[in-house]
C-alpha cells in the first residue's frame, strides 16, 4: 500500500509505481513544478521498521554515484547510571557488549556485507539509520528496531538484513555478571 500524506504547499497524487506526483507552487509566481519521488509503505512494521515516512529528497548530483556504509558504535562504558528497565535490559554496564574482534571488526562487518540499495544510489539518496538492539546474557543480538522515520528505498531493509547475519556478540557485564543491554547502533550510507 503507498502511502499519499500531505506537506504544506504540496500537492500529492498517488501513481501505480510507488512513486508520489509532487506539485509544488513556488513563492511569489505560484507556478507549479512536478517532482516524482519515492516514498517507503506508511504501515510497515515488520522488523522494527517505522511506521512514519519522510519525504527524502533526492539529491542530483549524487545519482548514480557509488555508494558506502559506516557505523559508530558510541562506548559509553561507566558513564552514567546501570539502571535496568522493566524488561530486564540494561542501557549502560561496566562492560559493554562486544562484536567478535571489536569495533574494527563490526565495521568489517557490515562493510563486506551490506550492498548500498540500487533504488537509494539510482535516487542519490543518504541517511543514517539507528538501530537499537538487544544482547542477551549469552551474546545473542535480537529485536532489532529503527529509532528514526523511515528513509526508505531499501535502506532500512539492507541494514536489517545485514543484522539478521550477525554472529553472537560478547555480553554486556555488571560486577562480573552478564546481564541484558540494549545498543544503538547508528549506520551510516553515504553516495561519493
Amino acid at each position: 500500500m503507498m502511502a499519499v500524506g500531505v506537506i504544506s504547499g504540496c500537492n500529492m497524487n498517488k501513481e501505480k509505481d510507488n512513486s508520489v506526483n509532487m506539485s509544488k507552487a513556488t513563492d511569489s509566481s505560484m507556478m507549479t513544478k512536478t517532482d516524482t519521488v519515492k516514498i517507503a509503505p506508511a504501515n510497515v512494521d515488520t522488523a522494527g521498521i517505522s511506521k512514519k515516512v519522510v519525504m527524502v529528497n533526492p539529491d542530483p548530483t549524487k545519482k548514480g554515484k557509488k555508494g558506502k556504509v559506516s557505523i559508530s558504535l558510541n562506548n559509553t562504558k561507566g558513564v552514567g547510571a546501570m539502571n535496568v528497565d522493566k524488561d530486564g535490559f540494561y542501557e549502560n554496564t561496566e562492560i559493554l557488549p562486544g562484536f567478535p574482534g571489536g569495533q574494527k571488526a563490526l565495521a568489517n562487518f557490515f562493510e563486506k556485507n551490506i550492498a548500498y540499495p540500487q533504488d537509494a544510489t539510482d535516487n542519490g539518496i543518504e541517511g543514517t539509520v539507528k538501530m537499537n538492539f538487544a544482547v542477551d546474557e549469552k551474546g545473542k543480538v535480537f529485536a532489532p528496531k529503527l529509532l528514526n522515520d523511515n528513509i526508505g528505498y531499501g535502506i532500512e531493509t539492507e541494514a536489517l538484513r545485514v543484522f539478521n547475519k550477525m554472529p553472537a556478540w560478547t555480553p554486556g557485564k555488571i560486577k562480573g555478571r552478564n546481564v541484558k543491554t540494549k545498543i544503538t547502533l547508528p549506520i551510516t550510507f553515504a553516495l561519493y
